[in-house]
């Protein structure tokens, strides 16, 4: 989901215990991961409910039938007669 490299950790880190304080940044960092955490789990079960209500299985597999529809008739033709 989100895409950190190894430097933007250690500058969020830096910043972190320039702001917070080296005592306190721990459990910062601990209680933002469990924020963090509900906030994704909420929001994955939110996506989930939508694709469940839309039936976004079933318009994947019928956009995938469709293609390959085309495709086989594409195929047919080019075939030589």
């Amino acid at each position: 989901m989100l895409q950190i490299g190894f430097l933007e950790i250690l500058i969020i880190l830096l910043v972190g215990i320039v702001v917070i304080g080296p005592d306190q940044l721990p459990g910062f960092i601990k209680s933002s991961l469990k924020t963090f955490t509900k906030f994704q789990n909420k929001f994955f079960e939110f996506r989930s409910n939508i694709e469940r209500d839309i039936g976004a299985e079933d318009l994947k597999q019928d956009i995938f039938n469709e293609l390959k529809m085309e495709e086989l008739e594409k195929g047919e033709n080019e075939q030589p007669k």
